[in-house]
């Protein structure tokens, strides 16, 4: 066979092999991971677990905690944040990795960061596990319905995500695979992300905004998924108002501790209201406080409303298009 039908004989060859041998790598334990129509799948990466379980403040509003069992489940959720807080922070800061070679189109050394949140995840998705199952000692039985109403929206807001972070795997893929220019940064694209479940949807506008690692929340007012005011007086409404800005933070892949900014707005601001949103706020004022800007106003766009929390953070996980 001379070289011109060698390589008429291989084209075809290649044109004959099934569409699901394209762009195969390996994955966890040398198993074929098949790829997608233009790349291979997005790792299947833990979301929930690193964010943890529902946050004492959300908690307190969401399950109708009495006192007595609020600060049961702020001492078992303080224990287990703390408990976990160094796997999730290696697992935060190979994400960051990831992404860093994922937007440079260096795919495989993407993946390889990615199975190593991969191998964290697992160990925190136990431990979470067996948090959740301990709460029925402090819950009684509607609580435990109503928590596990918020994993299942949390567990939604995941798949969501998976499928986003697809196209930019496939992205990726093209780059490197068709010679786009590797280590070139993708442009910062403004997405507006999804209302979480347990927030009401705000009037005008989107909840939040996120361009490149940069997330943009609307002022949070002090109201439950159903937009009614938790109650009259300003420490109810600033719980809830943290609450939901919590809830938003979360549903972006941010945390409290990733605020780099804060706007308040207070109607009829007294001096004595800063104690009462200190405490409210108190998981945003840690020694790595965000700026904080606290107005008085003498009204707000909701009727009854006496504070608004507006927010700026610095996400570490990464979302790509619009949900539709």
């Amino acid at each position: 066979m001379n070289r011109s039908a060698s390589y008429l004989f291989l084209a075809a060859t290649l044109f004959l092999l099934p569409s699901a041998t394209w762009g195969q790598g390996y994955g966890r334990g040398g198993g074929m991971v098949q790829s997608g129509q233009y790349g291979p799948r997005a790792p299947r990466l833990p979301t929930v677990e690193l964010a943890g379980p529902l946050d004492t403040a959300l908690a307190r509003v969401t399950l109708s905690l009495t006192a007595d069992q609020s600060t049961r489940y702020r001492q078992a959720y303080d224990s287990f944040m703390v408990a976990t807080g160094p796997q999730r922070d290696s697992a935060n800061a190979a994400i960051a990795k990831m992404n860093e070679r994922l937007d440079g189109g260096d795919r495989a050394a993407a993946m390889f960061y990615a199975e190593r949140v991969q191998d964290i995840g697992k160990d925190l998705k136990d431990q979470q596990d067996r948090f959740e199952s301990d709460l029925r000692r402090i819950l009684n039985g509607d609580q435990v319905k109503a928590y596990k109403k918020w994993r299942e929206g949390e567990d939604q807001a995941a798949d969501r995500k998976r499928r986003e972070e697809q196209l930019r795997w496939n992205e990726a893929g093209f780059r490197g695979d068709f010679g786009g220019a590797r280590g070139a940064a993708t442009p910062d694209i403004k997405t507006a992300l999804p209302t979480p479940p347990a927030v009401a949807a705000p009037a005008l506008g989107s909840q939040a905004v996120r361009v490149g690692r940069t997330v943009y929340i609307a002022p949070q007012f002090g109201v439950d998924s159903t937009g009614a005011l938790a109650g009259s007086d300003l420490r109810a409404q600033a719980e809830r108002a943290f609450a939901n800005l919590g809830a938003v933070l979360q549903s972006a892949g941010a945390t409290p501790h990733d605020v780099t900014a804060l706007t308040i707005y207070v109607v009829n601001y007294r001096a004595a209201d800063l104690e009462t949103i200190r405490t409210a706020g108190a998981a945003y004022l840690s020694a790595n406080a965000p700026v904080i800007m606290v107005l008085g106003v003498q009204s707000l766009g909701r009727d009854g409303a006496l504070i608004s929390i507006g927010a700026t953070a610095f996400a570490t996980s990464s979302v790509s298009v619009r949900e539709r």
